[in-house]
C-alpha cells in the first residue's frame, strides 16, 4: 500500500506522530500534507502526540545562535553555531529580549516594537501595544481550551503605581483588551521568564518585605497571579528554569560563604496545585569563580547544569557543571558587543502554531 493510498483518519494519525521540524519540511510534498499543516486543528493534536525536539538557542549579539551540546562525554562538549537573525523588508531587525512558549518567541527590538516569531513556520506577527509610555513587564503563554491552545501575552506595569492595570493580548481576535482587577504587586528580581504548560514564572520578592522571596506565576487560562514557595533558606544569588516543560528548577550560589552551586527541582507542575515540593538534584563545587547566571538549563539525568555569564564585558563564556567531572568547564564564544543585554540561553521546542493573521 502507498502512502497516498491511506484514508484521510489513518494518514493524520501518521503525520500527528511526526516531530515538527521534519513535518514542516514534508508540507511541501503534496496538498493534501499542506492543507493538514495548516489545520489548527489538526497541529494541536501534534503539538500533544509528536515527540518534543529540544534545541538549545542563544541569544547574543541580536541573534539567535543554535548550540550543539554533546552531554554523553564528561566534560560535555559545547559548539555555538552561526547566528540565524530575523529580518523585516529585507533588513535584519535587532532583537534585545525574547520571550518564549510553546514553539512561538515574542522578541523586542531595539526600537521597542514586539513581534512574535515561530521559526519553524517562518511566520511573524508585528503587534502594537494598546498604550504607551509607562514601564512595563510582557509574558507569553496560551489558555488551554478543550481542544486547542488560545495564546495571549499579558503586560502590566512595575512602577508600583496606584490602581494598576494590565493589559492582554489575544492571538485570536488581534487585540488588546484591559485588565484593571489583575495587577504586579511585587519586584521581580529577574527580567526573563519560564514557560510551563502555557504558564508564565518568575522568580519575585515581597514589595514590603524584601527578605520574602518566592516564584510568581500567571495562569493564562484563569488571567490570574499565583505565588509558590522556593525551597528552603534560599541564598541571594538565584535563577529560575525549565526542566523539559514540565518542572521548574533553581540554581542557587553561595559565592560569598562557600564554592558552592545547588540545583533544585520541583515536582511536576499542576495547574490545580496551590504549593511547590523542591528537592536537591545535586551540588557542585568549584574554585575561583565569582559570576552571577541570569540564564541556565538542568539536565537532571545526567546532573549537568549549562549556564551563560550574566556580564559579557567580563567574561565571554558559557559554563558546564556537574557531578561527574570535576569542578566547571568553559567554553569561550564571541564577545557580545550589546552591553546593555547580555547573552540568554533557553530550551526551544519548535512548534506548528499559525501566527499570521488571516
Amino acid at each position: 500500500m502507498m502512502i497516498s493510498d491511506l484514508t484521510p483518519d489513518l494518514l493524520e494519525e501518521i503525520l500527528c506522530r511526526v516531530p515538527s521540524t521534519t513535518l514542516c519540511r514534508l508540507r511541501s510534498t503534496c496538498r493534501r500534507w499542506n492543507s493538514l499543516v495548516k489545520d489548527q486543528r489538526f497541529t494541536e493534536k501534534q503539538f500533544r502526540k509528536a515527540p518534543k525536539q529540544f534545541q538549545v538557542l542563544m541569544l547574543k549579539e541580536n541573534k539567535f545562535c543554535p548550540m550543539s551540546v554533546n552531554l554523553k562525554v564528561a566534560p560535555p562538549s559545547i559548539e555555538v553555531k552561526g547566528a540565524v537573525g530575523l529580518h523585516y523588508n529585507l533588513e535584519q531587525v535587532d532583537i534585545t529580549q525574547v520571550l518564549h512558549c510553546g514553539g512561538l518567541l515574542l522578541c523586542f527590538t531595539n526600537n521597542n516594537r514586539l513581534v512574535v516569531w515561530n521559526p519553524c513556520l517562518g511566520e511573524t506577527r508585528w503587534i502594537q501595544p494598546k498604550t504607551t509610555g509607562y514601564s512595563s513587564n510582557f509574558a507569553l503563554g496560551y489558555q488551554k481550551n478543550k481542544s486547542y491552545h488560545s495564546y495571549k501575552i499579558l503586560r502590566c506595569r512595575h512602577d508600583f503605581q496606584l490602581n494598576n492595570t494590565s493589559e492582554i493580548y489575544e492571538f485570536g481576535s488581534d487585540s488588546w483588551r484591559v485588565r484593571d482587577d489583575i495587577a504586579l504587586d511585587c519586584k521581580l528580581t529577574l527580567p526573563n521568564q519560564v514557560s510551563s504548560q502555557g504558564n508564565t514564572f518568575w522568580l519575585a520578592e515581597d514589595r514590603i518585605f524584601k527578605n520574602k522571596r518566592f516564584v510568581l506565576s500567571f495562569d493564562f487560562t484563569t488571567e490570574r497571579f499565583k505565588r509558590f514557595s522556593l525551597p528552603k533558606n534560599p541564598p541571594s544569588i538565584m535563577s529560575l528554569s525549565v526542566v523539559r516543560e514540565e518542572q521548574l528548577s533553581v540554581l542557587s550560589m553561595h559565592c560569598f560563604v562557600s564554592n558552592k552551586m545547588q540545583v533544585w527541582v520541583s515536582d511536576k507542575i499542576d495547574n490545580e496545585a496551590v504549593a511547590l515540593s523542591w528537592s536537591k538534584s545535586f551540588k557542585v563545587d568549584f574554585q575561583a569563580i565569582d559570576r552571577r547566571f541570569q540564564s541556565f538549563m538542568v539536565d537532571e539525568e545526567k546532573k549537568v547544569v549549562l549556564c551563560c555569564d550574566s556580564c559579557p564585558w567580563i567574561s565571554s563564556m558559557v559554563y558546564t557543571f556537574g557531578e561527574d567531572f570535576d569542578s566547571y568547564t568553559e567554553t569561550p564564544y564571541v564577545q557580545s558587543m550589546q552591553l546593555d543585554f547580555p547573552p540568554f540561553i533557553f530550551s526551544y521546542v519548535p512548534s506548528l502554531v499559525h501566527i499570521q493573521q488571516d
